[in-house]
């Protein structure tokens, strides 16, 4: 018995996709997914032993933090339930196949432009509900033309299709509504891989006595497979898993075909294939059987026969002659017949591994075409691979910026897709180098460099060939309040964690950050002097000064050092982030301590004072501060004077307060400079006795002159009142 496997069975790219999104994403929080991933439920089951669920949209519940994540089936949903899922702040991974995408997209386009929209499927299937939903529920659902007659069409019609409905009934619809409505907009949605399935399917089931389907039962494309191989052939049967199979089915059937649906995993078809071939296997050792049987039947009649003894030994001799010789053709007919079945296994696992390549297995290609959803590469075999934009690396990333034509690129072979070719994964092939990689990292405590792909809760997502975990705590020296800053940058880091078999590795910046601070500071400490100069930058203030980062080790820069004038707080002069020059007054390098200063860069106010005053000169000044024994008045930025209590009046003061409060500005007289101690003398008391004598002058000046008349009144107003 012979089994052919149809072109195209298994697998179709979408649901391939969608299943590769939740494997690579089952771990942390919980994956859930819209509605069955696939409509298999023995796919179905080992899926949820990885911690795949599913759930029914209406009974979804609410997300239990960031990493609780739902999964869109490749039928699709609508905008309403998109919408519902933000609102819940799940995290969505939309694996709606690009074919179901583009055909919502035409429906929402059409019911934008007010056209009728009409498709071609099954009203209950969930692709076609969601389809229904981006026309806000307006389109017309019909399984044929039937379905038209009675229906009231308008002028403008748009025409779609089930990505899996079968070709002849959309040629149907089509005729119909060309007929009967002016203007007809048709878009053919149906796959292109679900029709060269259906047409291989049929071509192979016109060839065979039997013919297998494999596929789930709710499956919408693997029944239609199944009436499209019943028109041709009445011995179709449809099986979900080999079980289902009758050994009767293949009595005395020489040719077997078989195909599968789109949402049959290959593994499934193995040991339906493995289970035919028993059943062939049986049925040559059957007939081996009943050949022995015929044979000691006819040896019993010779027996019988009343012949002569010369005539019996001749022919028991001939017998023997004979028997060996049969024996012998039978050896060679057996080990032909063992050759043709291993040919045969050949030619299936040829079909289902690939050709030439196993599934699993790592080769080397060439990169020969870029596109901006997949990669064409060049493997040796009898057709190209691709490579699917998402199977490129862990992260979402630009085919055309990724790879570029003539490259050398590692793969790992996935299936067989839809137009023949060979499905291709990147990712997967380095993920055995990338643990690798790694572990060694990880031994040797070695820097590796890796982007940032989104903020989670508590950290960052890394691109490290896997998916890795950087916590808050482990980006920087310092608090981050916003992660988001990093998204897309190429960061050094360490690998803190491995476990190879859960592949999570959990990575560290703040360990390199924190190792270059500590050798670079150690440098400093080393060349470090005192009354060098050296330019840094304000990391924080604090009431008593500012930590100043001098190139790897803090300075502390007190207050009394950042300005000659007094100042009440640090904030006065600089702010965090700053950049200051500043002076190295003291290294304590046994303690790691390093004072700094400011104010010994700039120009002393008593240069200028210097310059500026002498003794026996009025100027103006401000009270600064008040003391028992007088009070210290600031006459230039920065350079105070003491006014002695005795100083203050004419009269006895008992109380400085009595006469001056502090920020008062009054007039002061400079009685003794000293530029050593820098001290300053002053007085209000001689600024007063000043301006009575001066009064006094006027006040003579004016008597001899007694035509004048000038009053002492008018001297008084003069002065302020003062004699």
């Amino acid at each position: 018995m012979r089994i052919i496997i149809a072109d195209h069975a298994g697998f179709c790219f979408g649901v391939k996709r969608a299943i590769d999104m939740a494997e690579n994403n089952a771990c942390g929080g919980r994956l859930i997914t819209l509605g069955p991933l696939i409509h298999n439920r023995q796919e179905t089951n080992r899926l949820g032993a990885l911690g795949i669920r599913t759930c029914d949209g209406a009974k979804l519940p609410k997300p239990n933090g960031d990493e609780d994540t739902v999964i869109i089936r490749s039928h699709g949903v609508g905008p309403q339930v998109i919408k519902r899922l933000n609102e819940e702040n799940w995290r969505i991974i939309d694996a709606t196949c690009p074919y179901v995408a583009r055909v919502q997209s035409l429906a929402q386009k059409a019911f934008q432009e007010d056209r009728q929209v009409i498709i071609l499927g099954n009203k209950e299937h969930p692709e076609v509900k969601a389809i229904k939903e981006w026309t806000d529920n307006t389109a017309i659902v019909v399984a044929s033309v039937k379905d038209l007659q009675d229906t009231k069409l308008t002028d403008r019609v748009t025409v779609l299709a089930q990505t899996t409905e079968k070709e002849k009934r959309f040629e149907e619809i089509v005729a119909f509504l060309r007929e009967k409505v002016p203007k007809v907009e048709v878009f053919n949605t149906i796959c292109k891989a679900t029709k060269e399935r259906q047409e291989a399917a049929a071509k192979l089931a016109g060839q065979v006595d039997v013919m297998i389907i494999v596929g789930g039962r709710h499956s919408s494309n693997t029944n239609k497979l199944w009436e499209i191989c019943r028109e041709k052939n009445p011995n179709s049967f449809l099986v979900e898993i080999p079980e289902e199979m009758d050994q009767v089915w293949f009595k005395d059937k020489y040719t077997v075909g078989m195909t599968a649906g789109a949402s049959t995993p290959a593994w499934i078809i193995k040991e339906v294939v493995e289970r035919m071939q028993d059943y062939a296997d049986l049925q040559k050792e059957n007939t081996v059987q009943t050949e022995e049987v015929n044979e000691e039947v006819r040896e019993e009649l010779r027996e019988e026969e009343i012949v002569e003894e010369e005539e019996s030994i001749t022919e028991e001799a001939n017998e023997q002659v004979g028997e060996e010789a049969v024996d012998e053709t039978q050896k060679l007919q057996a080990e032909e017949d063992r050759e043709e079945e291993r040919q045969d296994i050949s030619d299936i696992e040829e079909q289902l591994d690939f050709r030439n390549f196993q599934a699993g297995e790592i080769v080397n290609g060439t990169v020969v075409k870029v596109s901006s959803d997949e990669v064409l590469v060049d493997i040796g075999g009898k057709s190209e691979g691709i490579i699917p934009a998402g199977e490129l690396s862990y992260r979402r990333v630009d085919p055309q910026e990724f790879v570029s034509v003539g490259q050398e690129i590692s793969v790992e072979i996935v299936k067989e897709s839809k137009e023949g070719n060979i499905i291709l994964s990147h990712k997967l092939a380095m993920l055995g180098e990338t643990l690798n990689m790694l572990e060694k990292a990880f031994e040797n405590k070695e820097i590796i460099e890796a982007s940032v792909i989104e903020v989670v809760k508590g950290g960052l997502l890394v691109d490290v060939g896997i998916r890795g975990f950087m916590p808050a705590s482990q980006v920087d020296r310092k608090y981050v309040e916003d992660l988001s800053q990093f998204v897309g940058q190429k960061l050094r880091m360490k690998v803190l964690e491995l476990d190879r078999e859960k592949k999570k590795a959990v990575l560290s910046q703040k360990v390199v950050l924190e190792e270059e601070y500590q050798q670079k500071a150690e440098e400093i400490w080393d060349e470090i002097k005192e009354g060098e100069t050296r330019k840094g930058i304000v990391r924080r203030l604090a009431g008593f000064g500012a930590f100043v980062d001098i190139g790897g080790i803090d300075g502390l820069l007190h207050i009394s050092e950042m300005s000659w004038q007094r100042i009440e707080t640090p904030s006065e002069v600089l702010n965090e982030g700053d950049e200051v020059e500043v002076l190295i007054i003291k290294v304590d390098r046994e303690k790691k301590k390093l004072s700094l200063s400011l104010k010994e860069l700039l120009k002393s106010p008593w240069d200028n004072a210097l310059e500026k005053l002498s003794s026996g000169m009025v100027v103006p000044g401000k009270v600064k501060r008040l003391a028992s024994f007088g009070a210290f008045i600031e006459v230039e930025p920065g350079v105070e004077g003491l006014a002695h209590i005795s100083q203050l009046s004419v009269n006895r003061v008992n109380k400085v307060e009595d006469v001056l409060q502090a920020g008062q500005e009054v007039d002061v007289k400079i009685l003794d400079i000293d530029p050593v101690k820098k001290r300053i003398s002053l007085s209000l008391k001689d600024v007063a006795t000043d301006k009575e004598n001066a009064a006094m002058k006027s006040y003579l000046d004016h008597q001899e002159d007694k035509d004048s008349g000038v009053t002492i009144g008018d001297i008084l107003r003069e002065n302020n009142g003062e004699l």
